[in-house]
């Protein structure tokens, strides 16, 4: 006797990690600790674009020279050194208060580290 077997055709759909996937601040300040400056070179690199989430609590908010808008200082372990920095409206500045909790997710613009310690410039922020 003999089975017929059907095949269906299936579509995958890929989508770039970095449009689907948030790389969190922590695993991004790990692999800064552990890396040679060769090493972090390139990571830093590959993360510029990628997307990123993260909790921390307001540092500081403060008016940019020359301009409207407002940087936003953000402290992510608890060690009250600034650990991502990003820039926003006026209107989204004033309402945030010092010292408060904030999930915020972006792109990452830049990376650097210093003794060990990454910090991250963010664009296209948005904040819960």
């Amino acid at each position: 006797m003999k089975r017929a077997i059907f095949c269906t055709p299936v579509f995958f759909i890929f989508l770039g990690a970095s449009s689907v996937f948030a790389i969190s601040y922590s695993s991004i300040e790990d692999n800064c600790k552990d890396l040679t400056t060769a090493q972090y070179k390139i990571y830093s690199n590959e993360l510029e674009g990628q997307s990123v989430q993260l909790e921390g609590d307001v540092i500081d908010v403060d008016k940019r020279f020359f301009s409207s808008s407002y940087t936003v200082t953000i402290d992510t372990d608890g060690d009250s050194f600034t650990d991502v920095v990003f820039s926003t409206d006026e209107s989204t500045a004033m309402g945030l208060k010092k010292g408060k909790p904030y999930n915020i997710s972006g792109e990452i613009d830049n990376v650097e580290r210093e003794f060990g310690e990454c910090s991250l410039s963010l664009e296209g922020v948005t904040i819960d």
